[in-house]
């Protein structure tokens, strides 16, 4: 069988058959042939609370008696607003969008309607607009391995040369940023973090380098789209004394539906408005709907805490199992950010092995686990019913096999 779709999101059995999702259940989901799979894609990172469940979806249908489009903005857009603007009171809620690519891409419009410039320098994947994607290594590689400085997307991408060229800040060091800054730094018009950087890069450097790019007059964008609604409501960083011009926050907030939030300092409204960012469905209300729930949700059953003692049982059966396997010099699993979300280290040995890299993620489906190899994976508050003697077996299973294999 052949899939109707063609985009990069796809997963195939070690067979190469597509599979197909139908359905989830809590922590879990199922294809096409009712094979089921432990889920720690969870939608790539927005799903915090588990597939299904009757609490939310109760939530849900109530908040669709009520409509879901309206010819303005609503209450539930108030009351969301006021939801983030609670935990950041210096900035404003600027608008709503479906993606954070979206959000990324209006704070960029903003930031260069205010300074007149239009080159852009990140740290991190900021979404798959031209100016976000061309020219990208992969972000989520650990520094030192081939696919951190492997630059991608050069064709059909804006971005690439001129005066909209975009510049990776990805080694961490400060001499490099210094050395872009000195050349571009007042063509510069903002510089874009993604917070999941901070998992290889220190925090007390990357604030070094916001100094460094603010005394260009370079603007600040903070993108806490991994990280909102799953460290913190507001995310990792929601706590502490970074200043930002603009903020990003998105996936988990929603528990799955599209929903991001752009914040910015309530001084600007002129730029705002003058940036043209709104859209049609910046006022559909049933995604901040959602967000309302999730927060209640995380509040009434202590989701944070369930999140991380989730998050370090996950990883001690994975790291159990890939010992027994005799594994351990090629594979770890280690937990981030508070332990909220946990990424699979490769060793050096196969870092930078495509082959055995895809061998490994295909023999771990084919055992019913769906874990991210190159990028972190994400737990939700339904993992505290998982059956770890069951995920140690397969993990062992699927690691033996791929072992063998190389």
């Amino acid at each position: 069988m052949k899939s109707p779709l063609v985009g990069s999101d796809r997963y195939v059995s070690l067979t190469e058959e597509p599979i197909l999702f139908t359905s989830g259940s809590g922590y879990k989901v199922y294809d096409q042939n009712d094979k089921e799979y432990v889920d720690f894609i969870l939608g790539v990172g927005p799903v915090i609370l588990g597939h299904a469940l009757p609490e939310f979806n109760e939530y849900l249908m109530n908040a669709l008696q009520k409509g879901i489009s309206f010819p303005g903005f609503g209450a539930v857009h108030e009351q969301v607003a006021g939801l983030f603007e609670n935990v950041y009171p210096e900035y404003k809620v600027v608008s709503l969008f479906k993606t954070s690519s979206e959000a990324v891409t209006a704070s960029l419009r903003c930031a260069m309607l205010e300074t007149g410039r239009k080159k852009f320098i990140r740290c991190g994947f900021l979404g798959w607009h031209d100016s976000q994607i061309a020219m990208t290594p992969r972000w989520h590689e650990r520094p030192g391995s081939r696919g951190r400085e492997m630059l991608r997307y050069q064709n059909g991408m804006r971005g690439v040369v001129g005066d909209e060229k975009v510049f990776n800040w990805t080694d961490g060091d400060i001499d490099s940023l210094k050395n872009v800054l000195a050349n571009h730094g007042h063509e510069i018009a903002l510089f874009g973090l993604d917070v999941y950087q901070l998992a290889f890069i220190p925090q007390d450097t990357v604030m070094q380098a916001i100094e460094l790019c603010r005394q260009y007059g370079i603007k600040i964008l903070i993108d806490e789209t991994k990280t909102a609604g799953r460290v913190h409501v507001g995310g990792y960083l929601a706590n502490t004394t970074v200043q930002a011009d603009y903020i990003v926050l998105g996936k988990a907030i929603a528990n799955g539906l599209p929903l991001s939030i752009l914040m910015g300092k309530p001084d600007l409204i002129d730029v705002y408005r003058a940036a043209r960012i709104g859209g049609t469905h910046t006022k559909e209300t049933l995604s901040p709907y959602a967000a309302i729930a999730v927060a209640e949700i995380m509040r009434r059953h202590n989701g944070y805490q369930i999140l991380a003692d989730n998050c370090r049982s996950v990883t001690k059966t994975i790291n159990d199992a890939i010992v027994q396997a005799s594994a351990g010099a090629l594979l770890r699993a280690h937990s981030l950010f508070g332990d909220t979300m946990f990424d699979l280290y490769l060793g050096d040995q196969v870092v930078n092995d495509n082959m055995a890299r895809k061998r490994l993620k295909q023999l771990l489906v084919a055992e019913g686990v769906l874990v991210m190899i190159g990028h972190c994976s994400f737990v939700c508050l339904a993992h505290q019913d998982l059956e770890h003697e069951r995920l140690g077996h397969a993990i062992y299973t699927a690691v033996r096999g791929w072992q063998s294999m190389m």
